[in-house]
Order: structure tokens, then C-alpha cells, then sequence
């Protein structure tokens, strides 16, 4: 086996190398002891939250590495590192069999020999779990198995940048690009759930942007896998983990809702709703639930979506949204009222022919619905901070349909342009022809 040393790819075309992806992922990443196993992107910010210790951080970038790198595991062959974790390593691979450029994370096991196969089969069981996620802005994985040289998992490789890395450049949505973000995600969330997968370590870090409407949730799995690696579900990230994870009990859908819900505060204030210098003290803020108002900081946020925040990062469980599902359908239903809602910029696939031009134009209101409802798409305005640019991944564009393409429900409301009907003619073409024809007859006999 033969150590690998990063090289450009030889397959043209298949990466890239000058993207904003590998120039995020070119350092090395965090060794905070999470097994960032489903991703590459960082977990500089998930750690055990009962203050009890963490895993070991095993050999990550700064200490011994002592397992063999290799150019290929199982049929996918390792071209260039994207990022590195105490516990796994994600790189470029090309897909000997299906022909297909993919991310791949390799397993760094750093747990005594006869740990090392129970620890690899757990990391399967949950790639197999996240496998079965079909959604849109779900990460979609490939493929996971164990080879000689140990576990790995394929995955859609990803170009953009995460939320974290977007507001630590200051990069500020507006509130209506927050909630259509954040609606998103819920409705990602929405769907996991439906599967019985629980999330438990949302943050911006795990919400990935492709281009500049599309947010991919990371991770799903990882943090149950590291929970039963060190006995206990109190794991996440400080700042966007619920009450219930610091005291140590079981989370479910509702603990993925209040960690939504300070990612949307985020978006909305440029701040998380507490803050501590230590774990001790942000979890002390964190229990008292004594947040300050979105518009206590920004007082121009909506107050639909300042109700929404609060009652998602409520203590109690039971008072926040029942599901991400309903708080999708809260940002769905203030989405609507807005006069100017963002159009759907997407490229859409060309309508199906129609004999009737006219017709062809009128969109029916099921598929005015369907529409909304899964291509709506934030149109991204200059950034709300005087001075700040907009990301370089997120140009602006406008916002008002008028300046734009109309709005799709308002399409066809009014006489269809296009040329007039030839049915008429053609109708009385044939009549004359028939005519002509019968006359023919009569005096041929």
C-alpha cells in the first residue's frame, strides 16, 4: 500500500481545483474530538455539553499519523485531499465503476485494535441511515463500505461555502433570504424526520450553500454516532444545542427545532441569542431562556418572524413548533404575504407542447402550487450592512418581479399573446373541399 500524495486530477474535467470549496477546505481541520465522518466541513464547535470528557482526538493533523493512506479504497480512487479531521479525512475520488467524480471521507479509527471493527460497523449503520435520505437539500451519499484499508463512505462533492463561513465574512441576508434559507432546511428536517432520523447537531456550519439559493443539511448521523462512541446523547454545539442536550436527555424532532431556530436568529441579528467564554457559562445562559428579542438588536425584523424565533428556541420543548414541518409552513405562509415574493430563478425544464399557444402560456393552479412550493428561491439583494459587499457566490439580483421574470401565479392571468388560432380556416377549408368534392361526383355520372 503506498502512501498517497495529493495531485492534481488526470481526468479532465472532473474537478475544479480553483473553487471556493477546496479553498475552505485547503487547512487542516479541527481535532475537537467529532468524527466529522459525513462531511467536509469542519466541527471546531461540537464537543460533549455535561462537561464530561470528549473522545480522544486521536491522529489528527497535528499529531502522529499512524494509519497507512492509500491511492484507492474500495473502487474509488483517491485523487486530492479537500480536508482532514482527528477521525476522518475527506478527499476528490473518482468512481472506477461508474465514471463519476465524489467526495469520500476515510475512516482514522483512533480506538484500541479491538475496538477498531464495532466503531467501523457503527459508522456504516449510520452512512447506510444517511443513504436513505432522498431530498433535495440533503446531502445525498453513494456509497459506504469497509475495504482492507478500512471504513469510507462516498458522497455528492459539494461547491460553495457553508452559513458559518458566509456570516464570518459578513455576509447578512435580508429577513426575507433568512426565512426562505431556513424554510428550506426545515423542510429537510421535515422530511429526515418523517424517516425517523433526528438531526441533533444543526448549525451554519452543517448548512451548506450550493451556488447561491441551494442549502445542503451536512452530517446527518454523525452526532448519534459520536454520542454512542462515548455513552451518552449530551453532544453538540455549544451554542445551538437545545436545553435538553445539556441535561443530558433524549432529543427528538423538537431539539432539531430550537437549533433551527437559532440559526435563523442568526441570520436575522448577526448574533447568536447567548453567548458565553466558556461552556459553563453559555450553558447557564442557555438554560435561563432569557434571550433578548430579535428586535431588541435589529428592529427592523419582521415581527411574524421574531414570534417564529421565539417560540423555537423556547426552553420548553412543548412550546416550541411540534415539528419542522410547522415551522416551514409558518415561514411558507409569511413567505406568501410578502408583495414582491421572490421569484423562482432556477432554469425550469420547457413546458410540453400544445396545439393551443394560448393554453400552453396558462399554468394551471396545481402547478402553480407544485411550483412555489419546491422551486421557490431567493433572489439576493446587496448585503443589509452598509459597506459590506455580498459574498462573491451571492450576486445580487432583483427582487421585484416587475424588474425581472413575472411572478409564475400571475402568469396567463390576462389575454395569452401569440398568433391567432388557424383552426377556423382550416375548418373551412375542409367544408369547401367536401363541397367541391360532392359536386364532382353529381356530374360524373
Amino acid at each position: 500500500m503506498s502512501r498517497i500524495t495529493p495531485h492534481a486530477p488526470t481526468r479532465p474535467g472532473l474537478l475544479d481545483t480553483t473553487g471556493p470549496l477546496d479553498a475552505e477546505l485547503s487547512g487542516p481541520l479541527s481535532t475537537s474530538g467529532a468524527l466529522d465522518f459525513l462531511s467536509p466541513r469542519r466541527h471546531e464547535d461540537t464537543q460533549r455539553l455535561d462537561g464530561k470528557p470528549g473522545a480522544p482526538a486521536g491522529a489528527g493533523p497535528s499529531g502522529p499519523d499512524t494509519t497507512p493512506q492509500v491511492d484507492q479504497v474500495g473502487r474509488y480512487s483517491l485523487e486530492q485531499r479537500l480536508g482532514q479531521g482527528g477521525l476522518g479525512t475527506v478527499w476528490s475520488a473518482y468512481d472506477t465503476v461508474l465514471a463519476r467524480q465524489v467526495a469520500v471521507k476515510t475512516l482514522t479509527i483512533a480506538a484500541a485494535p479491538g475496538q477498531r471493527e464495532e466503531l467501523a460497523a457503527r459508522v456504516l449503520d449510520e452512512a447506510r441511515a444517511a443513504a436513505r435520505l432522498s431530498h433535495p437539500h440533503i446531502v445525498t451519499v453513494h456509497d459506504a463500505g469497509v475495504s482492507p484499508e478500512g471504513a469510507y463512505i462516498a458522497m455528492e462533492l459539494l461547491r460553495g461555502k457553508d452559513l458559518a463561513d458566509l456570516l464570518r465574512s459578513g455576509w447578512r441576508p435580508s429577513p426575507e433570504q433568512a426565512a426562505l434559507i431556513v424554510r428550506r432546511v426545515a423542510d429537510a428536517l421535515g422530511y429526515a424526520h418523517s424517516k425517523g432520523v433526528i438531526h441533533r447537531d444543526v448549525k451554519p456550519a452543517n448548512i451548506f450553500m450550493v451556488g447561491r439559493t441551494r442549502p445542503v443539511v451536512l452530517d446527518f448521523g454523525i452526532a448519534r454516532l459520536i454520542n454512542r462512541d462515548q455513552g451518552g446523547p449530551a453532544l453538540g454545539s455549544p451554542y445551538y444545542a437545545a436545553p435538553e442536550q445539556y441535561d443530558g436527555r433524549e432529543c427528538d424532532q423538537r431539539s432539531d427545532v430550537y437549533s433551527l431556530g437559532v440559526v435563523l436568529y442568526e441570520l436575522l441579528t448577526g448574533q447568536r441569542p447567548y453567548n458565553g467564554s466558556s461552556l459553563d457559562e453559555i450553558r447557564q445562559a442557555v438554560r435561563t431562556g432569557r434571550a433578548q428579542r430579535p428586535t431588541q438588536i435589529i428592529a427592523a425584523v419582521p415581527p411574524a418572524l421574531e414570534t417564529l424565533v421565539m417560540q423555537a428556541i423556547d426552553i420548553d420543548p412543548a412550546a416550541r413548533p411540534r415539528s419542522a414541518g410547522a415551522m416551514a409552513r409558518e415561514l411558507r405562509t409569511w413567505l406568501a404575504t410578502l408583495p414582491n415574493a421572490p421569484n423562482a430563478t432556477w432554469p425550469q425544464q420547457p413546458p410540453a407542447a400544445s396545439a393551443d399557444p394560448a393554453r400552453a402560456q396558462r399554468p394551471n393552479a396545481e402547478a402553480v402550487t407544485r411550483r412555489r412550493a419546491e422551486l421557490e428561491v431567493a433572489s439576493l439583494p446587496p448585503a443589509a450592512n452598509p459597506g459590506v459587499a455580498p459574498a462573491a457566490d451571492f450576486p445580487s439580483l432583483p427582487t421585484n418581479p416587475a424588474a425581472g421574470e413575472a411572478d409564475p401565479a400571475s402568469r396567463g392571468t390576462g389575454t395569452a399573446p401569440g398568433r391567432p388560432s388557424l383552426l377556423p380556416a382550416v375548418l373551412v377549408a375542409c367544408v369547401l373541399g367536401l363541397l367541391v368534392l360532392v359536386g364532382w361526383l353529381m356530374l360524373s355520372r
